[in-house]
């Protein structure tokens, strides 16, 4: 049976203080933010790819009982108190929350927010109550627990990140490190085809002891000369990168799924890169969480 945590705690309470509504089992899937041009004399609309993901949001049906948190039947009071722990678990306003989300083997976590909850709806004599409660995800995708690091080679075409196969939506946070030596170098996502270089004059060039680090999700990159993937721990060089293909305009690297021809359960991450003066001690790592739909 598929649970839901949110800060730790069950949605279906152990004790049965509250519990969610059969139904409220699966996440919605994003739609697409839609962007719509047409042309005079053409039919239609012309395609366009690429587009955005709309934020998600799902609603939460609760009964509330009065069952005490050990079990026992504490009536219309401990109703109230329920309420009043489930109104304060929703009602944190000041950070995002870490919803959980569990169907046997597979686990998924989102940071969320509850933009609204109904009037709970009172059964006065057999102490219940229905509460609804609207959660929104507001970067849209759901992501694995931990993060996971994957080595690969500098100087390869369409290598598959094994760390990441199985996502469903595009990785836009990960943090890649490239050890040197290495020449104008040069990372692509090959799905999308957007690209990330170290091409610029003057500074294209890592050394045996320097790593370059480059976060996606912050748009920034760093050289640091230790074994280490704090980009505070080395030199700027976020000038010196360059950003081009699809998306480059707004975006650094999203890394994204592509499933193999005639096989949806082939989803794989693929990446490559290319240089020049390598050596046997270069090396293209990845550090990210697979992300989903």
């Amino acid at each position: 049976m598929p649970q839901y945590t949110l800060d730790g705690v069950p949605l279906d309470h152990p004790a049965g203080c509250w519990r969610l509504k059969k139904g409220t089992q699966r996440r919605p899937l994003p739609g697409a933010r839609a962007v719509r041009v047409t042309v005079p004399g053409r039919a239609g609309e012309l395609p366009i790819t690429g587009l955005d993901h709309e934020i998600t949001s799902f609603s939460l049906v609760f009964t509330v009982s009065g069952a005490t948190p050990g079990g026992g039947d504490g009536g219309f009071p401990q109703l109230e108190a329920n309420l009043e722990a489930l109104s304060s678990l929703l009602g944190v306003r000041h950070r995002l929350m870490t919803m959980r989300y569990q169907a046997g083997g597979i686990v998924r976590v989102a940071d969320v927010t509850v933009i609204a909850a109904s009037e709970p709806e009172l059964w006065v004599g057999a102490a219940r109550a229905k509460l609804t409660a609207v959660v929104e995800v507001p970067s849209v995708y759901w992501r694995d627990e931990a993060v996971s690091t994957w080595a690969g080679n500098v100087n390869l075409d369409n290598q598959p990140i094994t760390t990441l196969a199985g996502s469903t939506a595009p990785i836009t946070d990960a943090l890649i490190r490239v050890t040197g030596p290495i020449s104008s170098m040069t990372v692509t996502d090959v799905a999308t085809q957007g690209k990330l270089g170290l091409l610029t004059a003057g500074f294209n060039t890592l050394t045996a002891a320097e790593r370059l680090i480059l976060d996606a999700a912050a748009m920034r990159a760093a050289v640091v000369t230790t074994d280490t993937w704090d980009l505070a721990a080395g030199a700027d060089r976020t000038g010196v990168i360059s950003v081009f293909g699809p998306g480059s305009a707004s975006r650094w690297l999203h890394l994204t799924p592509a499933v193999a021809v005639g096989d949806p359960f082939s989803r794989t991450v693929l990446i490559s890169c290319s240089g020049s003066g390598v050596t046997a001690v270069s090396k293209l790592e990845v550090r990210a969480r697979r992300s989903y739909l």
